[in-house]
């Protein structure tokens, strides 16, 4: 969203954000795409959705407005964007991370003010918001989240790919892996690569379905278990840690990279892929913004300095950093090597 200027319609626009925000969200999770893959009624649609037929037809005149759906005298069906990346069972299928941010907005945003005074969501205990493997997350939501991170990391995947020198890697350790899908993209880059994917037990039953899925299954094998108290495994030449920072304290930060340097080869490296902040806190606005989202989400997270970041790999031992962009988005690598 754009910064306001000097009118004051540039502020009303920006608090009524959540209205488009949220229409997706609930056009996602009542599955509307799935039915609008063929030209229907406002009726067809509320007697499919099981809805009340003015707000049926409110609402899809309101996605329609946003782009989402074409009305043609009145008949509703799926914009090319909305096929494309909303229905349920195609390929290029993303509606799990817009159920994930509809979750976000459920268990945190909604209780913003709360967490800016208090100082942590009323959720505050971190098994409850980071212990993906317990009983406090409904399956589903767990399931959303991995995979709306897949939804997201396989656009950027062949980039960090092309920019990360993994020559003579033989063995990588994907920390916190999710779905796997930067292993897969690095094992398919680098045939003589083993990638391990470590992360806990349920994202790795995610894990599994995608490396069999891209028949890695001999190359890519999994770990589960947490890695602030669990064996990580040691040996390697190579340790990913994708988006995985943000979520913890600065002490739990300095845990996890001197954890990931024990665990290198000599001369291995460490690459450290977030939403870094320049050394003013409030640039660049998206991992500012994605700050505050972890201030909602999480009982310890926020995003971090590329120096902070760089001088703590530092302090672990390890050399020769580079700061390394792939993209013009808002997250990049930062790599150091282990002497």
């Amino acid at each position: 969203m754009p910064a306001p200027g000097g009118d004051f319609m540039d502020l009303l626009a920006m608090a009524r954000g959540f209205q488009a925000s949220k229409m997706l969200m609930v056009a996602v999770d009542l599955a509307v795409f799935d039915f609008l893959e063929e030209p229907c009624s406002a009726v067809e649609a509320a007697s499919w959705l099981k809805a009340d037929e003015r707000a049926a037809g409110i609402f899809l005149n309101g996605l329609a407005a946003l782009g989402l759906l074409v009305k043609e005298v009145d008949y509703f069906r799926n914009s090319e964007h909305a096929s494309r990346f909303l229905v349920r069972g195609k390929d290029d299928y993303r509606g799990e991370i817009i159920r994930h941010m509809e979750h976000t907005w459920n268990r945190g945003w909604n209780d913003l003010q709360h967490t800016v005074l208090a100082g942590h969501p009323r959720e505050a205990d971190p098994e409850k918001w980071l212990d993906t493997k317990g009983p406090q997350r409904d399956e589903k939501e767990v399931r959303a989240f991995i995979c709306g991170m897949d939804a997201i990391a396989r656009d950027l995947a062949p980039n960090v790919t092309a920019v990360l020198d993994l020559k003579g890697v033989e063995r990588l350790l994907d920390l916190g892996g999710g779905p796997a899908t930067y292993a897969i993209a690095f094992a398919k880059a680098h045939p003589g690569l083993k990638a391990t994917v470590f992360d806990l037990p349920n994202p790795i039953k995610i894990a599994r379905e995608q490396i069999a899925k891209h028949g890695l299954s001999e190359r890519i094998d999994t770990l589960a278990g947490n890695f602030l108290e669990d064996d990580i495994g040691k040996g390697y030449d190579f340790i990913w840690v994708s988006q995985i920072l943000h979520s913890h304290d600065v002490a739990q930060c300095h845990f996890i990279i001197n954890k990931c340097v024990q665990a290198l080869n000599p001369g291995g490296a460490l690459a450290i892929h977030d939403f870094y902040l320049n050394k003013d806190g409030a640039s660049p606005t998206g991992p500012a913004m994605f700050s505050v989202h972890m201030l909602a989400v999480t009982p310890r997270g926020r995003s971090y300095t590329w120096g902070e970041v760089a001088e703590w790999m530092a302090e672990a031992g390890l050399i020769s950093p580079k700061h390394l962009r792939y993209d013009e988005g808002d997250a990049s690598i930062l790599v150091a090597k282990r002497k």
